[in-house]
């Protein structure tokens, strides 16, 4: 199966999920990310604003600010196919859909942030395997952000539990996540 059928597949698959359910399956997640060590301690935590079949962020990142969180969420650059980052400090203000589809800050709430400064960073994908290897919706944002990411910073994928495959196919470009939480 190529990796394009599989994007397809799996697409399919996140929006069949009843709404109910994605919401009582991404709390779940929500609290494994809470109980992290490496969460507590993290004080710029990177965070992706979730489509509406993924692993849902909105109440993650409310929740975030609530703990004093700097939360940096990504902007598209559909020019240059890179990730920008900006601190959100109010997401029922500060966001509107982007490229793609992707709610990211309105012009006028961009508060730059440099990649140096995450400590831990939730990342999105279609799909992960056991070593960390993710699919995503095949732009190559994530993979040319997280190769400029320092070693130190954690990156974690959310996915839920039919995400995770034993094997994915990989490329020379890609890059795995230190850890995946699941449901």
């Amino acid at each position: 199966m190529t990796k394009g059928e599989l994007r397809k597949i799996l697409i399919r698959r996140l929006k069949q999920q009843k709404e109910d359910e994605r919401r009582r399956r991404s709390e779940l997640i929500r609290r494994k990310v809470f109980r992290l060590g490496a969460f507590r301690q993290a004080g710029v935590i990177g965070c992706y604003v979730a489509l509406p079949y993924e692993v849902q962020t909105w109440r993650m990142i409310k929740a975030m600010l609530l703990k004093g969180k700097r939360v940096v969420v990504p902007i598209a650059q559909p020019r240059t196919k890179q990730l920008r980052l900006s601190e959100l400090r109010d997401p029922d203000r500060e966001l509107a859909s982007g490229a793609y589809g992707v709610w990211e800050p309105i012009p006028s709430a961009r508060r730059p942030v440099s990649v140096r400064e995450l400590e831990l960073i939730l990342v999105p994908g279609l799909a992960f395997d056991q070593r960390g290897n993710r699919l995503g919706h095949g732009h190559g944002y994530f993979d040319r952000f997280l190769a400029r990411l320092s070693k130190a910073t954690l990156t974690i994928g959310l996915a839920f539990r039919f995400q995770i495959f034993d094997r994915l196919p990989t490329s020379s470009h890609d890059h795995p996540v230190h850890q995946i939480l699941t449901d």
